[in-house]
């Protein structure tokens, strides 16, 4: 059974300058990228460059990639949330399907990065991207929008990326389940247009299958239980992959 506290993470203020010092830009370093609750606890961040050449995955994007780039991961972790927490968190909760990726962008005035020396980004930057997300039925507050715009932490410009491992990831196409709340995130939450952020991070984002489950991260819960536990309220019957390989 896998363990209930489950990873997450935040780019603690002040921590970004310090954690670029000293960093060399050579090379070809690559990294897997993936994609707030109002309650972190950053247990843990590094720094990660590689010389390989190697495939990217950039907020369900893969690509080659030939260029110098510095990769800063950011992780943590925060205690479960079960279903009745996550409803009680959320503004709203929708199924949809990811109509576009946008572009990342810096909590900036235009978008871009200030400073042309990586050194010298400053402690309050941060990267993020936002997701449309075409509402096929909305389960909890129905909003008069037939698409949201879901804002994850996370992402790269040509030269920085900030990998932030509590964000979900998505991909155009991809069928989900969201619990959505309200941008409080200090960073970047008075930046337009009107956002939302998933509830409990990756927690509260489910892919859902043609097979009748919704996936998330090691965990699936058959899509008939999940749905009928939102309008009925109770906790569904959540397994891991790990226990179907036993």
């Amino acid at each position: 059974m896998v363990n209930r506290t489950t990873k997450y993470g935040l780019l603690s203020i002040g921590l970004l300058s310090v954690l670029i010092a000293g960093i060399v830009l050579s090379g070809y370093p690559t990294q897997h990228l993936q994609n707030g609750s109002s309650e972190k606890n950053v247990q843990q961040v590094s720094v990660q460059v590689s010389d390989d050449n190697l495939e990217q995955h950039v907020e369900g994007n893969n690509e080659e990639v030939n260029s110098p780039r510095i990769i800063i991961p950011i992780s943590a972790s925060l205690a479960y949330l079960n279903f009745t927490e996550l409803n009680q968190r959320s503004e709203s909760i929708v199924i949809g399907t990811v109509k576009e990726i946008l572009p990342s962008k810096w909590n900036t005035p235009d978008g871009k990065r200030q400073n042309d020396s990586i050194d010298n980004i400053g402690g309050n930057a941060t990267i993020y991207t936002d997701i449309i997300i075409t509402v096929d039925k909305y389960l909890k507050n129905p909003l008069d929008q037939k698409e949201v715009r879901v804002r994850i932490e996370g992402g790269e410009d040509e030269v920085v990326g900030i990998a932030v491992d509590y964000e979900p990831s998505f991909k155009e196409g991809e069928k989900v389940l969201l619990y959505l709340r309200e941008d409080t995130y200090p960073l970047f939450n008075k930046i337009g247009p009107k956002h939302y952020l998933v509830s409990g991070y990756y927690l509260g984002k489910f892919t859902l299958t043609d097979d009748g489950l919704a996936v998330r991260e090691y965990e699936y819960v058959e899509q008939k239980e999940l749905l009928d536990s939102i309008e009925k309220g109770y906790e569904p019957e959540i397994k891991s992959f790990e226990e179907v390989k036993e």
